[in-house]
């Protein structure tokens, strides 16, 4: 590592472990759902590190850090400090709600893992089964028998266990046969694919049925869009994950989104799976979130774009758009530059530290939509006054029309 790389993790460490001190790292939640109902299962905390002059700083800027400096123990016990408290009157309305926490390698090496954690639980009020554990391929192989006595020793106190991120590691069917674990979560880079990619669903549908076979609860991550939920469903699949549902969220704003999910579970409503005649899935038709202030534009794409076989959803600023997308995730954004609340930039920033990876496609006057596209390096723009055929090409690049069959 050369020296100034040296220096800046040295100045990075000591800056994580004051904030670790000073209650910085805190935990975000993105919640896990039921396919077959959708019930809130469990929230997974996510440490995020608020700093106080960088903003929110992302986990893959810290964590690994404090994985080689020796941190993750005084990390790990923050989040779930902090999350033990913040569930305590979410159990209220869910009373069998958990949440999930990342263990390290470093974690489970800890003989004593399953006692320090029901020690640390008692002593805030909480019981083990009020908390998951989720643990990566990687730690099962390094020790694999010394994995399943510290799992096994967790399970007899109460407390979920999960394998994290299936698929990505150095796992085989020998590990899962050999672990006594509650559940796997499959990996998103095969769920996110599973209409695009056949060996993707293939590979889904065999893990589902192996997890089944062996006991455990499947669960599918990166779950972003209504037909990859009613695929899973019709599969099988227990449980999913992803910004269909929601996006990690501070505590505040989860306390609130469980809230109207505890009242209104049709809020998660997905659309059924449709097959060909040789079996081969057809995907549902996703929406264009067109984002405007001005209502005559609104109901103008709005109207051109319905009349050519498209679903259409608006929003008058770029803070109703993330709200929208928090719900639903469309296929690709028609942006206005200029709102207000939350403009064009802002709303792009903001969609990309939420980690929604969706298009973008200008929609504003003049010459300056060309240059907004390449300032914030989007798919595209269509200048204002638009033409009809530009916006519907435009949105056929991203989407089928509904009435379209494939």
């Amino acid at each position: 590592m050369p020296g100034s790389r040296r220096s800046r993790e040295r100045a990075l460490r000591e800056e994580l472990r004051v904030g670790i001190g000073r209650g910085e790292v805190v935990p975000y939640y993105h919640p896990i759902l039921a396919l077959r109902d959708r019930a809130v299962l469990r929230l997974e905390a996510l440490a995020r590190w608020q700093h106080p002059e960088r903003g929110l700083v992302q986990p893959s800027e810290f964590i690994a850090v404090a994985e080689r400096s020796g941190l993750m123990p005084e990390l790990t016990a923050a989040v779930l400090e902090q999350a033990i408290e913040d569930l305590r009157p979410w159990r209220e309305q869910l009373p069998r709600l958990r949440v999930a926490v990342n263990l390290s390698a470093h974690g489970l090496r800890d003989a004593n893992v399953g006692e320090e954690l029901a020690h640390r639980l008692t002593s805030l009020g909480a019981s083990p089964d009020w908390l998951a554990v989720e643990i990566t391929e990687g730690v099962l192989v390094s020790d694999a028998s010394a994995a399943r006595a510290r799992i096994e020793r967790l399970k007899q106190l109460g407390i979920r266990v999960e394998i994290d991120d299936f698929g990505t590691g150095y796992s085989s069917l020998r590990y899962l046969q050999l672990l006594p674990v509650d559940g796997v979560k499959i990996d998103r880079q095969f769920v996110s694919a599973v209409f695009t990619d056949r060996q993707s669903e293939v590979i889904v549908r065999t893990v589902i049925g192996m997890c089944h076979e062996l006991g455990f609860e499947a669960v599918a991550e990166g779950v972003d869009a209504p037909e990859v939920w009613g695929l899973l469903k019709a599969l099988g699949c227990d449980a999913g994950q992803g910004f269909l549902v929601a996006p990690p969220l501070a505590a505040a704003e989860m306390g609130r989104w469980l809230a109207v999910a505890a009242r209104d579970r049709a809020l998660f409503a997905t659309s059924p799976v449709e097959r060909t005649e040789n079996g081969r899935v057809r995907p549902r038709p996703s929406h264009v979130l067109v984002v405007d202030d001005e209502p005559a534009i609104l109901s103008l794409v709005q109207q051109v774009l319905a009349e050519n076989g498209y679903r259409v959803k608006t929003a008058a600023n770029g803070q109703e758009a993330l709200e929208a997308m928090a719900q639903q995730r469309p296929a690709v954004v028609f942006l206005d530059m200029h709102m207000p609340v939350l403009n064009g930039e802002g709303f792009v920033h903001a969609m990309r530290e939420r980690g929604l990876n969706v298009p973008v496609i200008i929609l504003t006057a003049g010459p300056s939509a060309d240059h907004w596209a390449r300032e914030l390096g989007v798919q595209g723009a269509v200048h204002k006054p638009f033409r009809i055929p530009d916006l519907i090409n435009a949105a056929t690049r991203f989407l089928i029309p509904a009435d379209t069959v494939v």
